[in-house]
């Protein structure tokens, strides 16, 4: 196998890694949130004793059903995670990426070790820490499949550099607005905290103002790497605050309307567990396009090498 061929395997590998996340242990700890079932074992890391994969898992009841699926999904990505660094070093030589395979592994393990210590503390502030710090692993493994894309190299920089530095200051507000929002939806799933009852509905307003404006930014700075990811990241939005209201919905009901809420119902669990994993998708693509704002700007001394530009960009996210 060429390097070239090679290459594509990796970015192959890098998008089964994430996608893979998303759909076993961020959906699965959205639902076990949803459902309360974080502390359907008091042990870790066996369960109820047993060794985690010797625990009968298809035979159990519904929590413990859905939590040590949330355990056995999170060993998955962990495996997958080494693998992934592994493969990375023996492939790719930019150093860059190769340290960004090592923090996802190391990110991995991290997280591993917070649910552990949530379960063995019984802290609902630990399972705060838990899932939010989730969302940075995953925003991490989507950084590396876009720097390991065939066509990452061939980016072009911003026609207009003013707009484009005005795309980039935007491009961090945005960031900043979703964190913000994202950690007042986590307190209030997992801690039901009273002042983020108010405040995390009315500052959904902020991004959803925020975001428009990153999308106009964008097209006027002619890059259309730039200008796709502000669209997906407005389309996001959107639909997020839409999943706000549903699950609103779903689990207040409405009583003037006869319309009475049914405590984990299978549309509540549904809409209010997408809404986590949507709220998730939308601040990973946030960090993304502020990685894209960094990559595509016009160097003030109107020369740069790849190598320098890459590592840049690199840089931006870091910080």
């Amino acid at each position: 196998m060429n390097v070239s061929s090679a290459s594509r395997w990796l970015h192959r590998f890098a998008w089964l890694t994430a996608t893979l996340t998303l759909l076993l242990p961020v959906t699965t700890g959205a639902v076990v949130t949803t459902l309360k079932a974080g502390m359907a074992f008091s042990d870790w890391p066996s369960s109820d004793g047993y060794n985690m994969l010797a625990y009968p898992w298809l035979s159990s009841a519904r929590d413990q059903f859905i939590e040590h699926g949330h355990r056995l999904s999170g060993l998955t990505i962990g495996l997958l995670s080494i693998a992934l660094a592994i493969a990375t070093w023996r492939i790719e030589a930019r150093r860059p990426a190769r340290l960004l395979a090592l923090a996802i592994f190391g990110s991995v393990f991290v997280q591993g070790m917070l649910g552990g210590v949530r379960v063995l503390m019984d802290e609902q502030s630990m399972a705060l820490i838990h899932g939010d710090f989730a969302a940075g692993v995953f925003s991490l493994m989507c950084v590396f499949v876009v720097v390991t894309g065939t066509n990452w190299e061939a980016r072009k920089p911003v026609t207009d550099p003013v707009a484009g530095r005005v795309a980039r200051s935007l491009a961090i507000a945005v960031l900043v607005a979703v964190a913000i929002q994202y950690f007042l939806g986590g307190v209030l799933r997992h801690l039901g905290q009273s002042w983020a009852w108010m405040s995390h509905p009315w500052f959904a307003l902020v991004p959803l103002a925020l975001a428009p404006l990153f999308a106009v930014a964008a097209r006027r700075s002619g890059s259309m790497l730039l200008i796709r990811g502000a669209n997906s990241l407005l389309a996001l939005i959107v639909c997020q605050a839409l999943l706000g209201l549903a699950s609103w919905y779903v689990k207040f009901g409405v009583p003037s309307w006869g319309v009475v809420a049914q405590l984990n119902s299978a549309p509540q669990v549904i809409v209010c567990s997408l809404h986590k994993v949507v709220g998730m998708l939308t601040l990973m693509t946030s960090v993304v396009n502020l990685f894209y704002a960094n990559s595509v700007q016009v160097p003030s001394n109107g020369f740069t090498t790849r190598g320098r530009e890459f590592e840049g960009s690199m840089m931006g996210v870091a910080t």
